[in-house]
Formats: C-alpha cells, sequence, structure tokens
C-alpha cells in the first residue's frame, strides 16, 4: 500500500512540475516580448528625438547661412563706397591739378596765407597729371564687379537657402533610418519602407520664418548706415584753415579761409552721390558792401549713379568764369537765393557749381534684396515637431513625438539682457523643446518611405 501511494504522488508532483515549467516558459517568453517591445519603443524615442534635433539644427544652418550672406553683402557695398569715394577724390585731384598748373590761386600765396604744407599739396597734385579717366574707369570696372556679386552671386545663393523643406525631409529620412535600420530596433532595413516607419510633422515654422525683402527697407539701410561709421574715410570732409597773414583793417574780425568740402551720400533707392570741393576766399572790400569772401575754386568733383546713366558722361569741363565783364560780389549777389553768402559760411558755392555742370555719371543697379526675420511672426524661435509611427510584430504601432526649435543666443548675452534675433549675427542654434500643442498643418501629410 504504501509503495502505490508512493508512485501516485510521484506522478503528481510531475504534472505540478509540469505545469511550472510551462508557466515559467511563457513567463520567459512574454518577457521577451515585453523587453522587445520596451526596447523598440525606446529606440524610437530616441531616434525620434535625434530626428527632431536634426532637422532644427539644418535649418539653424541654413539662418546662419543668410546671415553671413546679409554680412558679405555688406561688405561688398561699403568696398563699393570706397570705390566710389576714390574716384571721386581722383576727379578732384585732376582738377586740382589743372588749377595749380595754371596757378589760379597760385600756390605761393597759399603758402604765404596758410603755411607751406598746403601749397605743397596743391602743387604735388599735378604729378599724378591732369587727366583722371584711366584711373577713373578703372575703379568703375571693380565697382561693376562688387555689384554683379551682390545681384548676381549672393542673390542665387540667398533664394536657393530660402526654402530648404526638402533638405529637412532628407534629414528627418536619413536621422530616422540611421537610429533604428543600423542599431536601434530589432528591424533591420536601409529606408523607411523596410523598418515599417512612417512620420508626419505636426508643426512646422520654418516655411515663414524668414522673408527676402529690398534693400529700399530701414533696417538694411541703417544697418549700412552703421557700417559705414566705423570707417572715417567715409565721413564727410568739413575743414577750415583761417589766415591771419594780410588782415583787413576795415573789418579785422574776419581772415582768409581755405574751405575743404565732401560728402559721400546714397539714398534708401540705391542713389549714390559724393560730391568735392576745395576754395580760396579772399578777403576783399569794396566801398558798395564792404569786406566780402571773392571764392577762388581749387579743386571740384562731383560722381552720381543711375541705373541708365553712361557712365563718362560729362568729361569735358565747361568754360570757368573769369569775371571780367561783371565784378564777383555783383554776379554773387544775383544769386543769394541759392544761399550764396559772400560775407562768410562755411560753403564753396562756385566750385560746387562747376562740379555740377560736368558731373560723372555711372551706370549702377538698385532694388537689391537681401533676408530678414518676416515681420508677421511674432514668435522668436522656429519650432518643427514631428510624430513618428513603426509597425512592429503583432504588437500595438509603436508611437512617439518630438519638438526641437531653432532659436537665436548671442555671446554677448546675459540674463540681464537679451540680444533680439537677427539674420546680420550667425548666433542660431538648435535645442529640443516640449512638444507644443498645436494641429497639424494642413499641407502635412503623412509621409511614407517608397
Amino acid at each position: 500500500m504504501r509503495n502505490r501511494d508512493a508512485v501516485l504522488q510521484s506522478g503528481q508532483a510531475l504534472v505540478l512540475g509540469v505545469g511550472l515549467l510551462t508557466l515559467g516558459v511563457l513567463a520567459w517568453l512574454l518577457m521577451l516580448q515585453v523587453g522587445g517591445w520596451v526596447h523598440n519603443k525606446s529606440s524610437l524615442h530616441r531616434a525620434t528625438d535625434a530626428a527632431a534635433y536634426s532637422a532644427a539644427l539644418v535649418y539653424a544652418r541654413a539662418l546662419n547661412l543668410h546671415a553671413y550672406l546679409n554680412r558679405a553683402q555688406l561688405a561688398h557695398q561699403v568696398a563699393q563706397l570706397h570705390l566710389f569715394s576714390l574716384a571721386s577724390a581722383e576727379r578732384f585731384r585732376s582738377r586740382l591739378a589743372r588749377q595749380a598748373t595754371t596757378r589760379n590761386p597760385p600756390a605761393s600765396l597759399l603758402g604765404f596765407r596758410f603755411g607751406m604744407h598746403y601749397a605743397g599739396a596743391y602743387v604735388f597734385a599735378r604729378q599724378g597729371g591732369q587727366s583722371d579717366t584711366r584711373m577713373r574707369n578703372a575703379l568703375h570696372k571693380a565697382f561693376e564687379q562688387h555689384e554683379q556679386l551682390i545681384h548676381a552671386s549672393l542673390h542665387h545663393i540667398r533664394q536657393s537657402r530660402m526654402n530648404v523643406g526638402v533638405e529637412i525631409s532628407r534629414s528627418l529620412e536619413n536621422t530616422l533610418v540611421m537610429n533604428l535600420g543600423k542599431s536601434g530596433s530589432d528591424n533591420r532595413g536601409e529606408s523607411l519602407a523596410a523598418l515599417g516607419v512612417r512620420y508626419r510633422i505636426l508643426r512646422d515654422d520654418t516655411e515663414k520664418f524668414i522673408v527676402s525683402r529690398p534693400t529700399t527697407e530701414h533696417d538694411w539701410f541703417d544697418m549700412l548706415q552703421s557700417v559705414r561709421t566705423r570707417y572715417r574715410y567715409l565721413d564727410d570732409r568739413r575743414v577750415v584753415a583761417r589766415s591771419f597773414n594780410g588782415l583787413n583793417l576795415r573789418c579785422p574780425w574776419m581772415q582768409h579761409q581755405l574751405r575743404r568740402r565732401g560728402s559721400l551720400k546714397i539714398t534708401r533707392e540705391g542713389i549714390w552721390e559724393s560730391e568735392e570741393t576745395q576754395s580760396f576766399h579772399n578777403l576783399r572790400f569794396n566801398r558798395h558792401i564792404g569786406c566780402y569772401f571773392r571764392e577762388y575754386p581749387m579743386g571740384w568733383a562731383k560722381l552720381a549713379t543711375h541705373p541708365n546713366g553712361p557712365s563718362g558722361l560729362g568729361f569735358a569741363d565747361e568754360p570757368m568764369q573769369s569775371f571780367k565783364d561783371k565784378p564777383f560780389w555783383k554776379w554773387a549777389s544775383e544769386r543769394a537765393w541759392t544761399g550764396w553768402n559772400l560775407f562768410g559760411g562755411t560753403r564753396n558755392p562756385l566750385a560746387k557749381r562747376w562740379a555740377e555742370q560736368a558731373p560723372v555719371v555711372w551706370r549702377a543697379r538698385q532694388q537689391a534684396q537681401y533676408s530678414r526675420l518676416n515681420p508677421k511672426v511674432t514668435s522668436e524661435a522656429a519650432v518643427i515637431s514631428i510624430e513618428v509611427d513603426q509597425r512592429w510584430r503583432n504588437f500595438p504601432q509603436l508611437r512617439s513625438a518630438a519638438a526641437a526649435e531653432t532659436y537665436f543666443l548671442s555671446p554677448t548675452t546675459t540674463r540681464r539682457s537679451l540680444a533680439r534675433p537677427s539674420l546680420f549675427q550667425p548666433f542660431w542654434l538648435a535645442r529640443l523643446v516640449p512638444i507644443p500643442s498645436a494641429r497639424p498643418l494642413g499641407s502635412e501629410a503623412l509621409a511614407e518611405a517608397k
């Protein structure tokens, strides 16, 4: 009896052991399935974060490129300003050389009145010759080369980078494939279709974040003027030298003057104008009007641009006024409506008139373009949000979402002062951000690999 009970008990233990073994196998298989699901879910999360970040980084690089393009365009325009000013100065020098050759006024008189360094500069102007055509044509050619780079090369690159949607899509796909297909999930493949992955863009601020605008706008014009102030050669010239040699006892408070004037202007419409004058204002006395200044122009030049103006217009000089038939003071008094001041002032009216009679006009393009942040967009950062789905065996579909933004951060930024976003400085970066609560854009369809 005892042996039979022992046999029965041993059979019951076998059944229990088999049942426990079966449960263990099932638990192990379930653990493998759940572990694989967790692994693939984590891999999908990492891949989604990496894809969103890479898309924001692609756009940050595009914005930095626009900043470099704007800065390069500013540099080319500053170079044009220097070339333009040099051409005007060369024109002025040639007129100065002609007056020095004809001794009108004589260099000895200037040396006596103002010093030998003024007379020496007057005489040495003749070393460059009385013709400025060759040098001015070379400067104009260099001016046109800079203009060609602005309107052709820089403009073409800028327009090609206004919409980087294709690069962003390629970055999203490549990042997902690299993070899932080779070292991420259990699935293997070299395309989204092979991996069972599809994604959609929930939000994309890159399409309208920046715009291309003409350089007639205030932002560009103000920036150009700000950059120009760093170069003193482009400043206006306002120098007056006074002489106490040969004072007139009838008006001892007045002195002979040597006035140097120069201005370089550029309008919002892209019209350039440079004017250079220098005159000796000799103090004289007349019983009708008293003491007055007789102006002797020494050098003058006017250079301007026009979209249709031929280069080299008006190279020939107009005949100079001799004032043999009419005294200078009387002729000038008849032009008082022009602001002519015989008794003082700071301008060179006669030299200015001669410059305007024979201007040099260069042909120049207008209405260049530049990149700027869209004023209709209130956000200071461009957000890209995506959602990714992946099929994995017979389990429910895996899904993950992530968002990243392209933002501006200047190295000089402190906690108290935040620099405003700008496309004149290449300080755009990328970072992951919380997923914004926004509906998918209407144009954002589900993107699947072919």
